[in-house]
C-alpha cells in the first residue's frame, strides 16, 4: 500500500459547505421502524416479545404461559 498524502487542510466553512451538500444529496428519508421488546416473566421465566410502533407506549406485560385461561377437561 502506498502511504496516503494528506491534502490541504479545509477551513470550517468549507467543511460545513461539504456537509450541507452531502445532506442535500441524501434522497432517502429517515424512517423510524418498530421496536421489538423482549421481556421475561418473573414467575415462570418464559420470554415474551412484542412489537411497539415508534411513539407508542409499551403495552402491559402478559405472560403467554402463566396468563393462559385454564383448559376445561
Amino acid at each position: 500500500m502506498k502511504p496516503r498524502r494528506p491534502g490541504p487542510a479545509l477551513t470550517k466553512a468549507e467543511l460545513r459547505a461539504q456537509a450541507e451538500k452531502a445532506m442535500a444529496g441524501a434522497t432517502k428519508p429517515i424512517v423510524k421502524l418498530p421496536t421489538k421488546l423482549v421481556r421475561q416473566c418473573g414467575r415462570c421465566g418464559e420470554l415474551t416479545s412484542v412489537m411497539v410502533e415508534p411513539g407508542q407506549a409499551p403495552p402491559a406485560f402478559e405472560c403467554k404461559t402463566c396468563d393462559k385461561p385454564a383448559r376445561g377437561d
